[in-house]
């Protein structure tokens, strides 16, 4: 894939951003394996939140996104997005486990 500033049209740019995204989900699938794995080490609904956790998961991803010039509200956003719906599949998962 061409540096983005080697771009000379329109549709390099859109794809690699589409490529680029494809590799975004493709890490977000991966992510998501290990929210489906952790349910193993956690008990009850409490420790699926976490919110000890979630406090230092959004301090530290702030830091990452000064350290990647991002804009801190977009990954703030990103990340709550993806931490909320995670819960929701790990109740979803918990629950599941406790009929089976």
């Amino acid at each position: 894939m061409k540096e983005a500033k080697s771009c000379t049209t329109i549709e390099e740019v859109r794809s690699a951003i589409d490529k680029i995204d494809r590799e975004i989900m493709e890490l977000l699938a991966k992510r998501q394996e290990y929210v489906h794995e952790i349910i193993r080490f956690k008990n009850d609904v409490e420790a699926i939140v976490a919110q000890d956790r979630q406090s230092q998961l959004y301090e530290q991803r702030q830091r990452w996104a000064d350290e990647l010039d991002l804009s801190p509200a977009m990954v703030d956003e990103v990340f709550r997005t993806m931490v909320r719906h995670n819960i929701q599949k790990e109740i979803e998962l918990h629950k599941q486990a406790k009929i089976s």
